[in-house]
Order: C-alpha cells, then sequence, then structure tokens
C-alpha cells in the first residue's frame, strides 16, 4: 500500500517538477523539440516509479524521506539542464544547504556526508578550472562554456548527497556517463548531420544526476 501511496506522491511531484521548469526557463526557446513535446509525461512516469522504488528500497524511514526529495531536486535539475544548459542557483544553493543541515540532523555518521560534498566541490572545481584553461589555450569557443560553475555546485550536492567514500564512485560513473553521452551525441552529429561540430555544448549535468541518484538509491 504504502508503495501506491509512494507512486501516487511522486506523480504529483512529477508534475510540480514539469511546472517549476517550465517557470525557470519561461524566458528561454527549448532547444530539443522532443522534450518539448515529451517531457510532461516522462518525468511523471519517471518520478512516480523513482518514488515507488524507493518506498521499497528503504520503507517508511528518514532515509525515504530525504532521498524522495533528493530524486525530485535531481530530476528538476536533469530537465533544465539537458533542454537549456542552465543549471539555477535557486535550485542548487537551497539544496546544497537544505542537504547539509538535513545530514547534520537526521544521519549517522553525517561528517561523512559533509566530507562528500567538500571532495566533489574539491575535484569538479578543478576540472572547472582545467576546462577553463584549456578552452583559453586552445582558443575554443563553446555556447555556454565547457563545463560550468553549475556543474560544480550539482557535483556538491551530489557529494553530500551520496557521501564518502561513495562520491569517488559516483564522480567516476559521471566521467564515463559523460564520455559515452559525448560519443553518441558526435555519432549522432555524424550520422544525421553529416559533420562534427566539435565545439558544440554538451551538457553534464544529466550525468552528474544519473550517477548521483544511482549511488544513492543502491548503497547500503
Amino acid at each position: 500500500m504504502f508503495t501506491i501511496i509512494s507512486a501516487i506522491i511522486g506523480a504529483v511531484v512529477g508534475v510540480g517538477i514539469n511546472w517549476l521548469a517550465d517557470c525557470f526557463t519561461a524566458r528561454y526557446s527549448l532547444q530539443h523539440k522532443f522534450y518539448s513535446r515529451w517531457r510532461a509525461p516522462i518525468v511523471v512516469i519517471v518520478a512516480a516509479l523513482a518514488f515507488a522504488f524507493l518506498s521499497v528500497r528503504f520503507g517508511t524511514s528518514t532515509t525515504f524521506f530525504l532521498t524522495a526529495i533528493y530524486t525530485a531536486i535531481f530530476l528538476l535539475v536533469f530537465v533544465t539542464d539537458i533542454e537549456h544548459r542552465l543549471i539555477f542557483n535557486i535550485v542548487m544553493l537551497p539544496s546544497i544547504l537544505f542537504a547539509a543541515i538535513a545530514s547534520v540532523l537526521l544521519l549517522p555518521r553525517w561528517q561523512l556526508y559533509l566530507l562528500g560534498g567538500v571532495i566533489a566541490f574539491i575535484i569538479v572545481f578543478g576540472i572547472y578550472i582545467f576546462a577553463q584553461l584549456f578552452a583559453r589555450l586552445r582558443h575554443l569557443n563553446v555556447a555556454g562554456g565547457v563545463f560550468g560553475q553549475g556543474d560544480v555546485k550539482l557535483a556538491t550536492f551530489m557529494g553530500i548527497v551520496v557521501g564518502f567514500p561513495a562520491v569517488v564512485a559516483a564522480i567516476l560513473y559521471t566521467i564515463v556517463l559523460g564520455g559515452i553521452g559525448a560519443i553518441l551525441f558526435l555519432g549522432y552529429q555524424l550520422v544525421v548531420h553529416r559533420r562534427l561540430a566539435l565545439s558544440a555544448a554538451i551538457p553534464y549535468g544529466p550525468f552528474f544526476c544519473i550517477a548521483g541518484w544511482a549511488i544513492m538509491a543502491f548503497q547500503s
């Protein structure tokens, strides 16, 4: 029964995520028409399934409560970043603060969760600095930059959510998924457009969201 209720709640949360995504991105035109047409039902279904899975995985516990909230945040960021390459401060900054406070107040060994956030920030901020320097040295002109500050904030949030040492695996999975995504994107360009736009922007936020959610949901 709890699983059914959780799925219903997830579906309602999915509706809210679609509404928030539309509000945050109202001033921007969608870059991918597929998502503009199919995004709403996909988000609702994914949120319902994710909440149902978490209810089976964690039951009626504090962990379920927190992972459900984090799932909604990951899904919202996934939508806005994959559609617009935008990760909003109004989403990430309160999310980081909430995750930090929740870990201290509600979770055992809370120091490891905060350490996960610190490690993720240091590693991904280092990647961000390197990417900026590399782009300048190679005179690359990538719309929105090769790697964004929003990715650093998202990684910090992910690190707090999964904690240490799981954050290391989460970052590695993100890098692997990002590489696979880049290859598929370039393959799509080559097959469909008969060209390779090596300076095209590829959003990395969705890969952080997928890796972070998977580690969060399946770690013991």
